[in-house]
């Protein structure tokens, strides 16, 4: 015990021993500095000059362009690009649920049902309460939309009267049916096979009800008819008719495409409804 007190002893001595550090003229032993200094005052110095540079290199590589050249840090370019996706992303979300429900409550309307969902893309900015908005049929409002359709010229309650068996359906395109209708597969239409650019044409008259772009089925436009029909015209690559365009029957609605992510080459997907059911094409038109 003793030993070890006496070398612990003579360490701490030997820290704080001084020593004189002189810097003298060789030729005339003239003293020009002088320095007193003890190992623990060099350790103290060298420790706390390594503590600053240590600081210093962690802040200029936190604060400064350094940064970007440290392994597996991206620079401020492509963190702003993956900021700007990520909200365009999220805007195209939003943007492609707003397209389905469109959709779906157009569905509902042609079906007679209710439609839903409209509360979620009302923006509380308009400033009325979601809870005052009601979206119910009143006799008051259906008999005013009956007395304005009635009078438009693309009024889709035009001839309502007339029975379908003295409706004269036109081929709406020229080509080879690749595919027929079956409702097991849940293919509601025929796919047609034709020429790059072929113009597509309206089965009968009526009024353009949907005219936009889809993921799945890319542009698609689709006319109201009388007596209750509803044709569709999937996967074209151009629409020559708006929604709430009047068309006669033959008249050129859209161009022949491969667009949609269901679509595997250039044809058109054509479907018929009649009062909300899918029914098959080929018995009402000649291909």
């Amino acid at each position: 015990m003793m030993k070890e007190k006496e070398k612990k002893n003579r360490f701490i001595a030997k820290l704080q021993n001084k020593y004189c550090f002189m810097i003298m003229n060789a030729n005339t032993f003239e003293e020009k500095l002088s320095i007193r200094l003890s190992r623990f005052n060099v350790i103290l110095f060298c420790g706390s000059i390594g503590v600053v540079i240590f600081i210093s290199a962690l802040l200029m590589i936190a604060y400064t362009p350094l940064r970007e050249y440290v392994p597996g840090k991206s620079s401020s370019e492509v963190q702003k690009k993956l900021i700007f996706l990520c909200l365009k992303t999220d805007t195209l979300e939003q943007i492609i649920k707003s397209q389905d429900l469109y959709i779906k409550n157009i569905n509902n309307i042609i079906s007679g049902e209710n439609i839903s969902g409209i509360n979620n893309i009302i923006s509380s900015k308009d400033g009325i309460p979601q809870s005052e908005i009601s979206f119910d049929k009143s006799e008051e409002d259906s008999l005013l939309r009956i007395h304005v359709e009635s009078n438009e010229k693309g009024s889709l309650f035009k001839q309502q009267n007339s029975p379908s068996k003295q409706l004269i359906f036109f081929n709406p395109v020229p080509g080879v049916v690749t595919e027929r209708f079956s409702k097991k597969s849940k293919h509601y239409g025929i796919d047609i096979v034709a020429k790059e650019k072929t113009h597509i044409k309206s089965v009968l008259e009526g009024t353009v009800i949907f005219s936009q772009w889809t993921t799945e089925t890319g542009y698609v436009i689709s006319v109201q008819h009388i007596d209750g029909f509803v044709s569709f015209y999937k996967h074209n690559s151009l629409l020559l008719k708006e929604t709430g365009d009047y068309v006669n029957s033959g008249e050129h609605i859209a161009i022949i495409g491969n667009s949609g992510e269901l679509s595997s080459g250039p044809h058109l997907h054509f479907e018929l409804w009649h009062k909300g059911t899918p029914v098959n094409p080929e018995n009402y038109i000649s291909f």
